[in-house]
């Protein structure tokens, strides 16, 4: 999946709250603003006036598709950064607001990306967009005979339970009925991949995790004025206690004392059960699991590391499917050129799993165009859950994330 280029924040902390799209794609500006518009560094050429805090973005290199936060319907996001790459920014709020990044290169005679875009030709523009639907209106399921089922997961108030509302009458879209339009709507997916001896695809392999944890632990520290409070109820009961009996205050001396012993100690863990995945998985099953992401309870960081905790123990289906570009109504493509790309919602069936006809309805995670000398092109379409990777890149993966924190908190 396209990832934002490996920019860092250097000279200082930036955070930024909202919708989880504003808020990414502003965090990706303001880094390319400080490359391309020479605010903190020397220009090329210094001589050159021009060159001094350029706001012409007609001369950038790479720029972000803007969006109004008033047409930003993601979830809530928080994005924090301090001397980080974009990238390990940005790959867990995307991957729990099932965002996917589209970066395009702009060609002289292209449509503009946005009304009086005034670009470079190859200038790279960054776009972040939500192909899955999946708070608004998309399609959940469903079996051949009777047809895909609509709805769209609502958030409880708690900000971590979610539900799905299924929508009893819904609308057809009327852009499949009309000649020559290329595209898939997010809320009615067009495209079902049926698993078969004379289907369109040629050979498929699913794969089925099961939901795991129940109950989602984070925090570290107390949640915020929590310790201040205690220490200024010991200064003050000390000090009236001194005050009473005629001797120097002791409070300050009293809360040196007994700091290590209150310190990040009361409110300083929060946990969420998930009941719902709980009576589905039955009377034995998995409980606990520590949410990264969050060192203070009952913060909103915490409330979005539960969250994300939830979605990564969530049940996943895995679909990975070799077909040939135009069967089943399939055509790959971005923007007009196809009806599928990577963060499209499409349908997958299997013939030996699950109920007859069932479909299972997913985004697409990866594309591979390949061929041979002995093998016509063909796609190999990834649907659902991405395969964990290696052991070894994961163990540099979580390295590199510890690095990562200590360098936030100054020790390297």
């Amino acid at each position: 999946m396209p990832t934002p280029p490996p920019l860092t924040r250097r000279g200082g902390r930036q955070t930024d709250l909202g919708p989880a799209k504003w808020a990414l794609k502003t965090t990706l500006f303001l880094n390319i603003l400080r490359l391309e518009g020479n605010f903190w560094t020397i220009p090329d050429d210094p001589v050159n006036g021009a060159g001094w805090f350029d706001l012409d973005q007609s001369t950038w290199s790479q720029v972000v598709a803007p969006t109004p936060i008033g047409t930003d319907y993601s979830q809530l996001g928080i994005v924090h950064s301090r001397f980080k790459y974009m990238f390990d920014v940005q790959k867990r709020i995307t991957a729990d607001a099932q965002l996917t990044w589209e970066p395009r290169r702009y060609l002289e005679g292209d449509p503009e990306p946005w009304p009086g875009a005034n670009l470079r030709h190859g200038c790279l523009v960054w776009d972040l967009v939500d192909n899955s639907g999946w708070d608004t209106e998309t399609a959940i399921g469903g079996n051949i005979f009777d047809g895909l089922t609509r709805g769209f997961t609502s958030i409880g108030s708690d900000g971590i339970s979610q539900e799905i509302d299924v929508i009893p009458d819904p609308t057809f879209p009327a852009e499949y009925s009309q000649p020559g339009w290329k595209g898939t709507k997010t809320r009615a997916p067009g495209i079902i991949l049926r698993d078969g001896e004379r289907t369109g695809v040629q050979s498929n392999e699913f794969h089925w995790k099961p939901a795991t944890d129940t109950e989602f632990v984070t925090g570290g520290h107390s949640m915020p004025g929590v310790n201040e409070l205690i220490s200024a109820t010991i200064n003050m009961v000390g000090d009236l206690i001194a005050a009473a009996v005629f001797i120097p205050p002791v409070g300050g001396m009293l809360d040196a004392l007994l700091k290590p012993l209150y310190t990040d100690v009361f409110l300083a863990f929060m946990k969420w059960q998930d009941i719902g995945r709980a009576n589905k998985l039955g009377w034995s099953h998995y409980q606990e699991t520590w949410c990264e992401g969050a060192d203070r309870a009952y913060t909103l960081s915490a409330l979005i590391a539960l969250r994300t905790g939830m979605w990564r123990t969530r049940e996943q289906t895995t679909h990975s499917v070799t077909v040939a570009d135009g069967v089943e109504n399939l055509r790959i493509g971005q923007r007009g050129f196809g009806n599928a790309w990577i963060g499209t919602r499409i349908g997958t069936t299997v013939l030996e799993w699950g109920p007859p006809g069932k479909v299972y309805v997913d985004r697409i995670t990866e594309l591979t165009l390949w061929w041979d000398r002995k093998t016509t092109p063909h796609w190999d379409i990834i649907v659902g859950h991405r395969e964990p990777e290696d052991p070894v890149a994961k163990a540099l993966e979580m390295l590199q994330e510890v690095m990562s924190i200590a360098r936030d908190l100054g020790v390297l």
